[in-house]
């Protein structure tokens, strides 16, 4: 059986190949370079590269970058994907992707280089049209997510103004936290915005603010007496579970301000954030005297707890005594470690 020419395997291939002398002098191309770049045999084989065609093929990089394959200097011995524009004549602008290799030519006696030259015109069109594609929905995302948080503002603020116009009661209570969940949703709107992103959100900065700004609200009240301590691990939450986890935060410290400390007596709630081994536990203590009978666990507030917790694939635990009251809220790790 006669040994087959790997000229003729080369015709073969779809890819525009050249074998090019370490001087660059073409030595052989195949047929599929003929015909992707609408060039003939004699216009092309015994030239160098940089002197065909009009020009297009003298690109100091390329050449520089060839050089260095046949010289071997660096231990490089190939060029890969090397990516090159180009206007030609018979055909128009082409982007091209290049990949060369130095060779021997039978016996051993004679370095060459093999170069294949891949047309990537349409994929490289296609790949610049999704790039602005997705600029342009990234900015269109960020403007939803400006728009949503200031419209969640004004409604939180309404909400709060229409509150100060009771003196007192369950009416007062109930808008002033129906005003602090939608500041809740605010929030977090507002760090997907400053993140860039639509997708998750870092919970140290989201929990540690929205816990923050419940204090706040009770201090601006004139009430001093609650101290806010928190340890939340740095995580990111996809935004499904970053909207129910901050609204069952808000609920529990909201519950935790208004009725563990009766009196006005001093103490401390404190929020932590913690994984563990295939769970993330979230917990909101207080240490104040522990659960009066009256208080809002069991209320609105404490279905919405259990409601939001089962949505997670989460379970909530209750602990209280004379030394305070522990809500733990574990969920399922998203990594399952």
């Amino acid at each position: 059986m006669n040994d087959v020419n790997p000229l003729d395997l080369v015709e073969t291939i779809r890819e525009a190949i050249l074998v090019l002398e370490p001087d660059l002098t073409i030595r052989f191309a195949n047929r599929s370079f003929y015909d992707t770049f609408a060039v003939a045999p004699q216009q092309t084989v015994g030239r160098k590269l940089p002197e065909i065609g009009n020009g297009q093929w003298d690109i100091p990089e390329l050449r520089t970058a060839l050089e260095t394959v046949i010289s071997g200097r660096n231990g490089r011995n190939t060029v890969e994907a090397f990516q090159v524009e180009r206007f030609f004549p018979s055909i128009g602008r082409r982007t091209m992707a290049l990949n060369a290799r130095r060779v021997y030519r039978p016996g051993g006696e004679r370095e060459q280089i093999l170069l294949a030259i891949e047309d990537i015109t349409e994929r490289a069109r296609l790949e610049r049209e999704n790039a602005v594609s997705q600029e342009r929905i990234g900015m269109l995302l960020q403007e939803l997510t400006h728009r949503v948080r200031n419209s969640l503002q004004i409604i939180s603020s309404m909400v709060m103004m229409e509150a100060r116009s009771h003196k007192s009661g369950e009416g007062k209570a109930a808008l002033e936290r129906v005003s602090h969940r939608i500041t809740a949703l605010g929030q977090l709107y507002s760090k997907l915005s400053q993140a860039n992103t639509f997708e998750a959100v870092e919970a140290a900065s989201y929990l540690d603010e929205l816990c923050r700004d419940l204090i706040a609200s009770v201090h601006k009240e004139g009430d001093t007496s609650v101290v806010l301590k928190t340890e939340i691990e740095s995580e990111l939450l996809p935004t499904d579970r970053a909207i129910q986890v901050g609204l069952i935060v808000n609920e529990l410290v909201t519950n935790a301000i208004k009725h563990a400390f009766p009196g006005g007596t001093k103490g401390t709630v404190t929020v932590t954030l913690k994984r563990a081994p295939g769970e993330l536990r979230l917990t909101v203590a207080d240490d104040g005297p522990g659960l009066d009978p009256q208080r809002g666990d069991s209320g609105l507030g404490g279905r919405l707890v259990d409601g939001f917790a089962l949505q997670l694939g989460g379970k909530i635990e209750r602990k209280s005594d004379d030394r305070g009251t522990t809500v733990n809220l574990i969920l399922p790790s998203p990594e399952g470690s």
